[in-house]
């Protein structure tokens, strides 16, 4: 991880990283990395690294900056694994001062050379064959074949990366207050296994740090399995947002106190500061978020969700740069129907000001 120098302190920089991955959306804020790779001389506790399952094949190849935008991979890990729980690709339009994401289900079906099963599992294979070739950092060169994989398939440009671990979020969403959002329904759901005990009426509900995390984690209720919990976490930003627009001295160093502890990027001072200025003067009606087209699909004898290439190459037309349909090597499955196919996104502003409708099971 870089340290940066010239001014901005360690927490200065975290607390900036913090604005930026909060601002982007849902799942940004799902997590964050216990790895502390660049605060070693911080001692105390918590300086185990608990990402022996993390690494790559090789880096990406450097395509040259965008002068008119930056694509940034967001990467959380799971709360039960050390798989990659949200997967989000953001370009930041610098000409348009606008902002897209892109949400890719962790369950999202791919290939890579013998490997095909679920994207989500895609890093810890990384990892694992970085570090048998000896890679100084097999985390970060994990990361970075997962940005030229999610290149080639996806069509999305990428050219850094913020790494969170979801153990952040309790003591983050507690440091901000907790959050007010508009629970899409009446939940209550146990599970002993997961320590989870969710219990929430539906409507305008005020969570603390254990909620907000459970919340974050619940998927049983809706039909759509990981897209209703993609949607419920677009929920928890603009919430999060909210929370931040109010900031004060002293809620500013609870956080950076928090995320100190819980972030890994390749991003410079010089670059967050270009991306923070871009989010300073972008409205919410230019930040957009869409989640990949797609549906549950079986392929031999495993359940994954499959890409809708046709209604994928219609959103990066819209939010980040024009692709021909022809040059995505992501399997494609548009030819099932159905499915999740929305190519509008859906806007901040709607977010905050009118929630979001996410169909769950009748009770």
């Amino acid at each position: 991880m870089k340290i940066l120098t010239g001014g901005i302190s360690n927490k200065a920089r975290v607390l900036t990283v913090l604005t930026v991955f909060a601002l982007l959306a849902s799942s940004l804020a799902l997590a964050s990395a216990t790895y502390r790779k660049g605060y070693g001389d911080r001692g105390g506790e918590g300086e185990e690294y608990i990402y022996e399952a993390f690494g790559s094949s090789s880096p990406t190849e450097d395509a040259g900056k965008a002068e008119n935008g930056k694509g940034v991979l967001i990467l959380g890990k799971d709360f039960d694994s050390n798989r990659t729980d949200a997967v989000i690709c953001v370009y930041f339009d610098y000409g348009k001062n606008s902002i897209s994401t892109l949400q890719i289900p962790r369950d999202t079906y791919v290939k890579d050379g013998e490997y095909a099963g679920r994207i989500n599992s895609l890093l810890p294979r990384y990892r694992n064959i970085a570090a048998n070739s000896g890679a100084d950092d097999p985390l970060e060169a994990g990361i970075k074949s997962l940005m030229a994989k999610i290149q080639n398939d996806f069509g999305v440009k990428l050219e850094n990366y913020v790494f969170l671990d979801s153990a952040a979020i309790e003591p983050l969403t507690d440091a901000l207050g907790g959050v007010t959002l508009d629970v899409p329904a009446d939940i209550d759901y146990s599970d002993g296994d997961r320590a989870i005990e969710l219990h929430l009426k539906k409507g305008l509900q005020h969570l603390d740090g254990r909620t907000a995390s459970q919340f974050l984690r619940y998927r049983q209720g809706y039909p759509q399995a990981d897209i209703g919990r993609i949607n419920a976490q677009k929920l928890y930003a603009a919430a999060m947002i909210d929370r931040l627009c109010g900031f004060s001295a002293a809620t500013a160093a609870g956080v950076a106190n928090v995320l100190a502890h819980y972030v890994k990027t390749d991003l410079d001072a010089e670059e967050i500061t270009r991306l923070v200025t871009c989010l300073c003067v972008a409205k919410k009606d230019d930040i957009v978020m869409y989640t990949l087209p797609g549906d549950g699909v079986t392929v031999g004898s495993g359940s994954y969700y499959g890409a809708f290439c046709e209604k994928l190459a219609v959103i990066l037309d819209k939010g980040f740069a024009h692709v021909d349909v022809s040059a995505l090597k992501a399997e494609d499955f548009s030819h099932l129907g159905g499915g999740y196919t929305d190519t509008d996104g859906v806007k901040l502003s709607s977010v905050l000001n009118e929630g979001l409708t996410i169909p769950v099971y009748a009770d």
